[in-house]
């Protein structure tokens, strides 16, 4: 803790001598001076860390990389508000002085020498020997070590570099898997496109009544602690002395043991949600050739009160970037409206406007007759408008006939397109044929004058799911 609290030190000093350099270059451009303007660098800020080091005695302990890590952090805060400023973003806010308790990490940004691993140890330049517990092995090749305390334990965070074809696998010519297509949800965390749902536990949901326990018991020790500050600071103005700070009163034993017992219901809330997020991922990749997923904020639901604790319990967001990390290219962004016609959930495949409440689970469109889960019917528009067509298990509950369209469009088992369904692929401006053409043998037509389809549907067989680990992380004890 130690060298955190210098490197804390070292990040609010850089941090103000950017604002203090920012409301100069204000003040000369409001002068109209001929003075130049100069903002400054990741390089000036290099040269300030020396003369930092020197003053501070904590911070000449810290190893050199990691000091320069901090400048780093400082240097790409900023860049995110200058693209931000560009773009015309006005929610993103450069970097400002934070507690201590808000600065939990530091970074060896060189794997070797300074920051390694052996013999189940891991080794920090200026920290000494930490004894690890292995969570998974590193795969590829080790570029940088991260130290960071959270939930407390501090966890040791190795980013490696692997190549791309190892991570992420290509579709082939002969895949003859299906594709299908994703909308997300509060209800059902996702449905497909073939009536799947991937629903794991509500995590959060199911520890609620645990944590609301552990949580109001924390909060009253607190406010006996504010009491305590408060009899305090009235002994203090009476005897003529002047009272701590709030935030420098110690915590008590009871009150650190409340705090541990809080953060391991929280740590068991979040695993168990990574959990099957990860597991979905995997399930979702060995199934399916190409995934078009629903793209929409999910900040509207966290700023309505009566959906935020769901929201962030389902952590849908999350679950869009295992996805996209998992499938690669094979991931694709669906929009949310579709072109003349208004959003997927209000409205149906046939492109008549269905409006519904949240609180209505089900479609049914007064055009087509079209009845069926919401989700479900919202997943297949989003399959006409990517890949052009709907899937066949939305058949039984349409009530509707089906009708092939071309040999071509059903080989692959991609579904069957509804004769209701062509008024809306008229208006949709991005569809593109499901499937390639394929040249026949010799170049010679059929007798009935189509082209041969050599690439019969074949049952898909279900394969291991390989897991992708990006980064690696250990739990050890605490450094410094």
């Amino acid at each position: 803790m130690t060298r955190l609290r210098a490197c804390w030190r070292l990040r609010n000093g850089l941090v103000r001598d950017r604002e203090n350099n920012r409301r100069e270059n204000k003040a000369i451009r409001q002068q109209g001076t001929e003075a130049k303007v100069r903002y400054l660098t990741r390089a000036d800020q290099y040269k300030a860390i020396s003369e930092y080091a020197r003053r501070d005695t904590g911070l000449s302990l810290v190893h050199s990389q990691v000091r320069q890590n901090v400048a780093v952090r400082v240097d790409e805060g900023y860049k995110r508000f200058f693209d931000a400023l560009k773009k015309g973003q006005t929610d993103v806010h450069p970097p400002k002085c934070i507690e201590l308790k808000r600065y939990r990490s530091l970074t060896y940004p060189q794997y070797g020498s300074a920051a390694h691993i052996g013999n189940s140890k891991l080794y920090l330049s200026g920290l000494g020997e930490f004894k690890l517990y292995d969570h998974r092995r590193i795969k590829g090749k080790p570029k940088t070590v991260t130290v960071k305390f959270k939930q407390g334990r501090w966890h040791c965070i190795v980013t490696a570099e692997i190549q791309e074809k190892d991570v992420i696998t290509r579709v082939r010519c002969d895949d003859d898997r299906l594709d299908a297509c994703i909308d997300t949800g509060l209800d059902k965390l996702m449905t497909d496109s073939h009536g799947e749902e991937y629903d794991p536990p509500k995590a959060w949901y199911d520890h609620r009544k645990q944590l609301r326990k552990a949580q109001k018991k924390l909060s009253r020790q607190f406010e006996a602690r504010q009491k305590k500050h408060e009899a305090m600071v009235a002994e203090a103005r009476a005897s003529g002395r002047k009272a701590p700070a709030l935030k420098d009163m110690p915590y008590s034993n009871r009150l650190r043991r409340q705090i541990r017992k809080v953060a391991t219901i929280h740590t068991k809330i979040e695993r168990i949600r990574d959990y099957h997020h990860k597991k979905n991922a995997d399930v979702i990749a060995d199934r399916y050739r190409r995934l078009a997923v629903e793209e929409h904020s999910v900040k509207f639901m966290i700023r309505n009160r009566r959906l935020a604790k769901v929201a962030s319990d389902r952590a849908i967001h999350k679950q869009k970037l295992l996805l996209q990390s998992k499938l690669g290219k094979r991931y694709i962004a669906a929009p949310n409206i579709r072109e003349e016609i208004g959003g997927n959930s209000q409205t149906c495949t046939c492109g008549a406007p269905a409006p519904k409440e949240l609180k209505d689970r089900m479609h049914v469109c007064p055009v087509c007759g079209l009845v069926g889960k919401r989700d479900h019917v919202s997943a297949n528009i989003i399959s006409i408008i990517i890949f052009g067509c709907v899937s066949l298990s939305l058949a039984p509950e349409a009530g509707q006939a089906f009708v092939r369209r071309g040999e071509d469009e059903a080989r692959r088992g991609e579904g069957l397109l509804c004769e209701s369904v062509r008024p809306a692929l008229e208006f949709s401006g991005k569809r593109r044929s499901p499937v390639r053409k394929r040249n026949t043998a010799g170049g010679e037509p059929t007798t009935g004058g189509d082209t041969r389809v050599h690439d019969r549907v074949r049952p898909v067989l279900p394969r291991e799911p390989q897991a992708v680990h990006h980064e690696e992380v250990h739990h050890g004890r605490a450094p410094g």
